[in-house]
């Protein structure tokens, strides 16, 4: 059995050079070619870093899969702005505008696709899984195959990073993400319309195209969603519109809903720590009361099932959800 002491750490790979500075991801790798994880970390799209992600030695080892934390360029706060306590101006990460974010993601998971062998993972299919902010990007980058084809909203978008490469992911996993900007009521101010330049009502097509279940198609990956019914920083209404969005579309989806559960699987938002954490709170007994919603169609005549026996939010799922479709 593969143990968290078992699993190789490389830490602060350049896999681009930006204006702001490089970007960097860290590394966890388990022997035996392992398929390939990209952690996206939350904080808002303007805080944190790639260290914010739940023991990656540990899951890298339990799921059988490396898993890679990327950074991406942090949102710039424009003069004039409140990005509330969240902005932290000695945070290393460089800083851009939206779509940076979106780019850098990308960037990362063609640049592990061009070094896999190097590594020694398999990087043909590939899960994104991310928390709130990242939530946000890991759906995106679910639902768009590649910058080019994101739209021109913000502007055309090329790769300039590993462009051999794709930049598809084969499967997403969201906590807590925001997936349809138009039900988030930030009005005039707030990190959207920060993030987006402006409320929704004067750049209608940034918010429409940033969000994730605007660009659900059939050809979309297989998703697992887990969010708290009592968020009260990203309403589990995003949850439910992306899940809506995906049985529309006929792809396959997990919906877990905690009760009385607030961002970060926290019951009081005051008590938010960070996603480093965040697993261990899954799996405090008692586990909180759950609501789990799947859609699933048929392939070759059979249903596809990617979470059996209904097990609570947490790890296992998980694991169930990426040995189904990476592993």
């Amino acid at each position: 059995m593969t143990t968290a002491d078992d699993v190789t750490v490389h830490e602060g790979i350049t896999y681009a050079e930006r204006e702001a500075g490089a970007m960097k991801l860290d590394l966890y790798l388990p022997e035996g070619n392992p398929p390939l994880v990209v952690y996206v970390h939350g904080g808002g799209w303007v805080a944190e870093t790639r260290k914010n992600v739940p023991e990656p030695e540990r899951y890298a080892a339990e799921f059988g899969c490396a898993v890679a934390s990327v950074s991406y360029r942090l949102q710039e706060a424009p003069e004039g702005t409140d990005p509330e306590e969240m902005y932290d101006p000695e945070n290393p990460t460089p800083r851009g505008t939206f779509p940076d974010h979106f780019v850098d993601v990308k960037a990362g998971i063609r640049w592990l696709r061009a070094n896999a062998d190097e590594y020694g993972y398999d990087a043909e299919d590939v899960a994104v899984w991310g928390s709130s902010a990242g939530g946000h990007l890991a759906l995106l980058a679910g639902v768009v195959g590649d910058v080019e084809e994101f739209g021109s909203a913000f502007g055309n978008l090329e790769k300039t990073v590993a462009p051999e490469e794709s930049g598809a992911v084969q499967a997403v996993v969201s906590w807590y993400g925001a997936a349809d900007f138009s039900l988030a009521a930030d009005g005039v101010e707030g990190l959207i319309p920060m993030l987006m330049g402006g409320p929704e009502f004067k750049r209608p097509e940034r918010y429409a195209q940033a969000s994730p279940a605007e660009h659900v198609s059939p050809d979309s990956p297989p998703m697992l969603l887990m969010h708290g019914r009592e968020d009260e920083v990203v309403s589990v209404e995003q949850s439910r519109r992306m899940f809506d969005a995906l049985d529309e579309a006929g792809v396959d989806a997990v919906l877990y809903e905690l009760h009385d559960m607030n961002h970060v699987w926290v019951e009081d938002v005051e008590e938010i720590d960070s996603e480093r954490t965040a697993m261990d709170l899954l799996t405090v007994e008692p586990r909180p009361a759950q609501s789990l919603y799947e859609t699933s169609h048929a392939e070759d005549g059979e249903l596809r099932t990617l979470v059996e026996g209904k097990p609570p939010a947490g790890p296992e799922p998980i694991a169930q959800f990426l040995n189904r479709t990476i592993n």
